[in-house]
């Protein structure tokens, strides 16, 4: 983490000897984070959430399970992925279904791999990040246009608020035998009456959710469709998911580490 401190685009707090000794037990932590960087009254930035969590699977399972649930919908909240662009990078439409009395919210956010860190970091770190796009009503009716989005109707398209700040990353570092360490920061403001403690929550809310999802390690199962590209922005085929998988199930990492403690 010191690295990625150094090299990284967020900041991520430093962790106690108690909060590490957590993590080793695969227990995830997710907590609220004011950087101390952020300007007085700067929204974005000044309080965002923050989680880790250690997944003992190698790291390219890890991340295809991480990005393939990304990239899933659920009741409330649906998306889809608009354009694709070069090095693993894409412009996707996002809405999501709020109870009454509250308006729903959509929004576009430009997701894509720091290829810079990954080279920097001598393939030890991969990251990825999305940040809001500026309200564009040509790539949102284009979004409706598709008819890819369930359940959503001409009026409540019309009627959702466009998001304020939505902004974030997923960091991956390759912990070889020990496994896998995900690091995430999420920034996110809906706009409107809500309280800063209820946006919060929604945001630690969905981070426990992403996290949860990595105990099934869907990506042992990747189908390379769609396709999900590296930390250096290059595909992952289906021939290179499996083979991973195999060799983790056949000798998994914690098994690796403890042989090799056994025969220094």
């Amino acid at each position: 983490m010191a690295q990625y401190s150094q090299q990284g685009d967020l900041r991520l707090p430093n962790l106690s000897p108690a909060e590490l000794e957590t993590l080793a037990t695969g227990t995830p932590l997710i907590s609220l984070y004011r950087d101390p960087t952020a300007e007085p009254g700067e929204k974005v930035h000044a309080m965002g959430v923050v989680g880790w969590q250690v997944v003992k699977a190698p790291r390219l399972l890890v991340w295809l399970s991480l990005l393939g649930g990304r990239q899933a919908s659920s009741a409330r909240r649906q998306q889809v992925v608009l354009t694709r662009r070069p090095a693993g990078a894409y412009v996707s439409y996002h809405h999501i279904d709020l109870p009454w009395p509250f308006k729903d919210r959509h929004w576009l956010l430009l997701c894509e791999k720091n290829l810079s860190l990954a080279n920097d970091s001598h393939d030890d770190i991969w990251e990825h990040r999305w940040s809001l796009l500026p309200s564009d009503d040509s790539q949102l009716e284009a979004a409706y246009a598709t008819g890819r989005v369930p359940g959503l109707t001409r009026k409540a398209f019309d009627d959702s608020v466009y998001l304020i700040a939505n902004q974030g990353a997923w960091v991956v570092f390759d912990l070889g035998a020990d496994g896998t360490l995900v690091a995430a920061s999420m920034d996110i403001d809906l706009g409107g009456r809500f309280p800063d403690a209820l946006v919060q929550s929604f945001a630690k809310h969905q981070m426990k959710e992403f996290f949860e999802s990595l105990n099934a390690l869907s990506g042992a199962h990747y189908a390379a469709t769609p396709v999900i590209e590296d930390g250096h922005g290059v595909p992952i085929t289906q021939e290179t998911a499996l083979r991973e998988a195999r060799y983790w199930a056949e000798r998994p990492p914690l098994a690796a580490a403890l042989e090799a403690k056994e025969n220094p």
